[in-house]
């Protein structure tokens, strides 16, 4: 909860007022027929009742985000990407996807904690049966919170056991127009069942480290030649205001 002071108070009554405006806009849009507008606010909603329940969790998630922008070089966003969401989400290991525009796959592009047969194996990444796969193809986050009985993950399994993970979320690195930039997955070496509250902190900082990404990449990834993406992403999302 935040600190009861009388300015906190006031910060509080203006952030729920938000919140209750984002919702209620979000039903006109939706009543509307505009679900890209509706989910928009939908979105904004949560990220206001984030800082109103979660406050020390969002000072760290907006102080890891700040912290890509101090990156020196582009070159290293993706590894400084990896570095937050490790730290975020309480794990050693895990890796950063980019989307490749020219194979519509994902490329590993930044790791820690994983040999030589993990890498390779999941080098290009094109099926929806992964939960970096999941994640890229609904464009929303994936946690599978045990591979040894998640139905889909099957194929996977043997891999799983040879690098030591049982557990796994994967979050889409989005633009500001929604589109697919990358996903950032973290991996655990026993089943694991991340809380409301920390998958919507992970959902936040792929948003916010996709935004960044996006500002190093002059041409959007070409989601209409990608495997992992619907028809319907072949088209950029409406815009918001």
């Amino acid at each position: 909860m935040l600190v009861r002071t009388g300015q906190d108070w006031k910060l509080r009554r203006l952030l729920e007022e938000a919140e209750t405006i984002q919702r209620r806009s979000a039903a006109r849009f939706r009543a509307l027929g505009w679900d890209d507008q509706a989910r928009r606010a939908e979105q904004f909603a949560a990220w206001i009742r984030l800082d109103l329940d979660e406050p020390r969790a969002a000072r760290r998630l907006y102080s890891a985000a700040r912290a890509l922008r101090e990156v020196p070089r582009p070159g290293l966003l993706v590894s400084k990407i990896l570095e937050g969401a490790l730290t975020l989400a309480g794990a050693d290991r895990g890796n950063v996807q980019v989307l490749d525009s020219a194979t519509g796959s994902l490329r590993i592009a930044a790791q820690c904690g994983f040999g030589a047969e993990f890498l390779e194996y999941f080098a290009l990444v094109d099926d929806d049966r992964s939960a970096c796969g999941r994640a890229a193809r609904g464009r929303a986050q994936t946690v599978i919170v045990d591979v040894d009985i998640d139905a889909l993950f099957a194929p996977h399994r043997d891999i799983a056991a040879a690098a030591a993970f049982r557990a796994v979320q994967s979050t889409p690195l989005t633009d500001r127009a929604g589109r697919l930039i990358g996903v950032v997955s973290t991996h655990y070496p026993r089943p694991c069942a991340p809380s409301a509250g920390d998958r919507e902190i992970m959902k936040r900082y792929g948003e916010l480290a996709g935004r960044v990404m996006a500002d190093h990449v002059r041409t959007p990834p070409a989601a209409s030649r990608s495997p992992l993406l619907g028809a319907a992403d072949s088209r950029p999302p409406a815009s918001t205001a």
